[in-house]
């Protein structure tokens, strides 16, 4: 078998992954990323997300920087960056292009210097066997691509995957809420054929849609406070309005799932093309191509961030690894979506020991897979917090991997973020 030596293994390429493995080469790190697609980009390509939420809190002000400024510092020179303030909920997202955002982010990973493995897929963890130490050490990966099996070994793994696979396969302490209890997934919706100089329908105009439409044809859409923003570069108008509720780790779930919501898909669209002025000429361009999960399991940290961490607005110097300005958006009702505002600045901390397994030392959690209870989950899950864990996860296992005592101090990952130009 075909086994390599790393300082610091990262699994999944979303914006947790790739800031993690940035952050980890930039600080000396050798480092690998494996990632089951071709391409990078997590949610934002794979499920056609195309808005990062988190870089800004309610009131505009910018809480994600580091490696996340480094990919807005590329849709600048691309000139396609474009920030737009939701009048519905009040919260800024970066809008995003596809194309643009895949190939930036193959540029973030190369000039790092990391290894980059595509269409890669996770097969494997190995620990070590002594069950008298507590807690284990991961010593490497197996993963597969299409010329058969691989061994990535490293002394700090980050698991950036959504799913925590990695401490899943690893048998690590995990956090996993009952299905019914979970964030719903939305099958995101693209629709073409709608003049750039129509107005975007509100979500009155949205809800009058498909009512009038469940009169006339007897299919109801059990959903509002729907999203719907136009594209940068196609235009085309992205809906986030196609929910399901079910569990995405039950396979037979998850595959009734995405056809249902093709079926939803298609009887919304229809809606809009028949009730929405300026429609009549619209086409539904694509879906997904896969639903957009928002919630399996995640790792079970040293420490776990906190409802009241959100509501009271959290800040502590001296255990900070990054801010999360992002409020509680609570999709686990069906047919709502419910905001809970962030106290004080309208920004708070998280905590670097929520990064770092409780049961496996040498493992890191990145994105949505970090420790958290379930209200605070529906804040740090989005992408554009997940840059910024990331980045800390980077840097903390870089630091761990260096250390002779295999230690990743907190004020030492601080001080390395804010040479890399991190907000703490």
């Amino acid at each position: 078998m075909d086994t390599r030596q790393y300082d610091v293994v990262v699994v999944g390429g979303g914006a947790g992954g790739v800031s993690a493995a940035v952050g980890a080469a930039q600080s000396g790190a050798r480092v690998a990323l494996v990632e089951k697609y071709g391409f990078l980009g997590g949610a934002a390509t794979n499920s056609s997300v195309l808005a990062y939420c988190g870089f800004y809190t309610q009131a505009g002000e910018q809480v994600v920087k580091g490696v996340g400024q480094q990919f807005l510092d590329i849709l600048e020179t691309e000139k396609v960056f474009r920030a737009e303030k939701q009048e519905y909920s009040g919260n800024t997202i970066v809008l995003l292009d596809r194309e643009t955002t895949k190939r930036s982010l193959d540029v973030l990973v190369a000039e790092a210097g990391v290894d980059l493995y595509l269409h890669t897929h996770f097969a494997e963890a190995l620990a070590d066997n002594n069950e008298v130490r507590e807690p284990l050490t991961l010593q490497s990966i197996k993963v597969q691509h299409r010329g058969g099996l691989m061994e990535l070994r490293a002394k700090a793994f980050v698991d950036a995957s959504g799913d925590a696979l990695l401490g899943h396969a690893a048998q690590a302490d995990l956090l996993v809420s009952p299905p019914s209890e979970r964030q719903g997934s939305t099958l995101v919706m693209h629709i073409g054929g709608v003049s750039a100089e129509q107005a975007l329908p509100d979500g009155e105009d949205m809800d009058q849609a498909l009512q009038k439409h469940a009169i006339e044809h007897g299919v109801s859409i059990p959903r509002s406070n729907a999203v719907c923003v136009r594209s940068p570069l196609t235009k085309e108008l992205m809906i986030l309005l196609a929910d399901q509720h079910m569990d995405a780790l039950d396979v037979d779930a998850l595959t009734q799932a995405e056809r249902e919501g093709r079926k939803a898909a298609f009887q919304i669209f229809r809606a809009f093309q028949g009730h929405l002025p300026g429609w009549e000429q619209s086409y539904l361009s694509h879906t997904g191509p896969q639903i957009g999960i928002r919630e399996t399991r995640r790792i079970a940290g040293q420490g776990t961030v906190r409802a009241d961490h959100v509501f009271e607005g959290y800040a502590n110097n001296e255990t900070a690894i990054a801010k999360c300005g992002w409020p509680i958006e609570d999709h686990s009702k069906p047919g709502e979506t419910t905001y809970s505002s962030i106290g004080n600045g309208g920004w708070y901390h998280i905590i670097h020991s929520a990064l770092q397994s409780r049961s496996h030392r040498n493992l890191w959690a990145a994105g949505r897979t970090i420790s958290s209870d379930p209200k605070a989950y529906a804040s740090v899950r989005v992408m554009g917090t997940g840059f910024a864990t990331g980045h800390a996860a980077g840097v903390s296992a870089a630091l761990q991997a260096a250390s002779p005592e295999g230690c990743a101090n907190t004020q030492d990952v601080r001080r390395e973020l804010l040479r890399q130009g991190a907000d703490l």
